[in-house]
């Protein structure tokens, strides 16, 4: 089961801070350079400090970006501009923000889980994680001994009853509301009613819970843990480092969108449109579709040309002109039977699966040893055009969301999808709540 507990989070004194949107900050993963350099200015007391510092050439070990957000969170904590909540708390946390025309209203709880191996049935991660960034937040955690982020956790309940909870709790004044980047409004309900509190936690116990973003920080959090306990002889299970900072989002709610990665590639051969299109056709089925620019970009309409509610795998190739080819898998047994015998039918008909086996791989002679020099995620199919456009790939691919129910059948085999195949939105932010793991 999954063992959930409220806490004394720290969060930004509106005292002090006027305008809360000026010190929260996107995740780490998704700040480019010139966006920091945005955050930074904004506010000497942004967030982005404590989790993604500057480095400078003079740095050493005891004076770097690690020791420096130490610094900074004893020195905020000094002078009040962050304040503990007096009594333990479960947040609910609200982000609205436009995706297109449409408004997306993503709730989640915040609360502190239990950290357990991974596998073990209750709590799995659904991607492979990328190890380079380990390192890297594991020196940040053991610097500040701060959640400053929420790794963001799927739950599936067959009942309504958080979720309507949910749209009840939102009837009432939140805590702190505010604007922030990327047009996107904020609310916080710091939840401290009792009976409120054992109810969500009950209701947790039965339900398994599948980390969505911040699988590396999760793993760190076991790092740490597993490092403290074999310092600490009088180790319990219950000292607060057995615990990290979650945000608990219910895939059922109209609110939260998952959004697909698609993909850019740098051949190591270069490309050859009439050979890939050619071994293309042993599984795919292609369609050369002729683009009328003046009713639209290409993109947007490559977008609505695979997308499908169906069972199926259909990418959109694009590697220059007025047009593109939309590909339908056609032998849908082909990865299961010739290539992954070993993996579950749920993971060899991942959309990522087939892109990354029958085309990447085979047709483009990117292996896997390589993959990560010759290929960029993203979840901005305009940004990968253009990227294109200014000579950075060779050819991209673009994909449809994974569902729901895939991730849940892949995740309960006991298997992580592919690096990058889900991107959930809108994120938790950084700052809104910190947890500092002490009693």
């Amino acid at each position: 089961m999954a063992n959930i507990k409220p806490f004394k989070g720290y969060r930004y004194n509106p005292e002090k801070i006027s305008n809360i949107g000026e010190v929260v900050s996107p995740p780490y993963y998704n700040i480019k350079p010139d966006e920091k350099a945005a955050l930074f200015d904004a506010s000497k007391y942004n967030s982005v400090r404590l989790f993604s510092g500057r480095s400078y050439e003079d740095d050493n070990e005891t004076n770097n970006r690690f020791t420096r957000a130490a610094e900074y969170l004893k020195n905020w904590i000094a002078e009040d501009v962050l304040v503990r909540d007096e009594q333990p708390a479960i947040y609910m946390y609200e982000e609205t923000i436009q995706v297109g025309e449409v408004p997306y209203s993503n709730r989640s709880f915040i609360a502190l889980m239990e950290l357990e191996e991974l596998g073990n049935g209750t709590i799995m991660s659904c991607e492979e994680i990328r190890e380079v960034s380990m390192q890297d937040r594991y020196d940040f955690l053991t610097a500040t001994n701060a959640d400053m982020s929420m790794i963001s956790c799927l739950y599936v309940e067959r009942d309504k009853l958080l979720l309507n909870l949910m749209t009840d709790l939102a009837e009432e004044e939140p805590d702190i509301e505010f604007d922030s980047y990327e047009d996107m409004h904020q609310r916080l309900w710091v939840i401290t009613y009792r009976p409120t509190i054992d109810l969500i936690v009950e209701q947790f116990k039965s339900l398994p819970l599948y980390i969505s973003e911040g699988q590396t920080r999760y793993e760190t959090c076991l790092q740490y843990r597993n490092y403290k306990k074999a310092n600490n002889p009088e180790h319990t299970g219950k000292e607060p480092y057995n615990y990290t900072m979650v945000s608990l989002i219910n895939s059922g709610s109209d609110g939260i969108v998952i959004l697909p990665v698609h993909r850019g590639v740098k051949c190591p051969r270069g490309f050859r449109e009439e050979y890939f299109v050619a071994c293309a056709q042993d599984h795919f089925k292609l369609e050369k579709i002729i683009v009328d620019t003046s009713e639209g970009s290409i993109v947007e309409t490559m977008r609505k040309q695979i997308a499908t509610t169906r069972h199926e795998t259909r990418i959109a190739m694009y590697c220059g002109g007025d047009y593109f080819y939309r590909m339908t898998l056609t032998d849908k047994d082909f990865i299961k039977k010739e290539i992954l015998p070993e993996m579950s039918k749920a993971y060899c008909s991942l959309d990522i699966v087939a892109l990354n086996k029958l085309l990447i791989e085979d047709i483009l002679n990117v292996k896997p040893e390589n993959y990560e020099e010759r290929v960029h995620a993203t979840r901005s199919y305009t940004s990968l055009y253009n990227d294109f456009k200014n000579g950075e790939y060779d050819v991209i691919f673009m994909l449809n969301p994974v569902k729901t129910d895939q991730i849940r059948t892949v995740t309960a085999a006991g298997e992580k999808m592919p690096e990058s195949t889900l991107s959930i939105f809108p994120k938790p932010s950084v700052g809104v709540v910190i947890n500092i793991k002490e009693d």
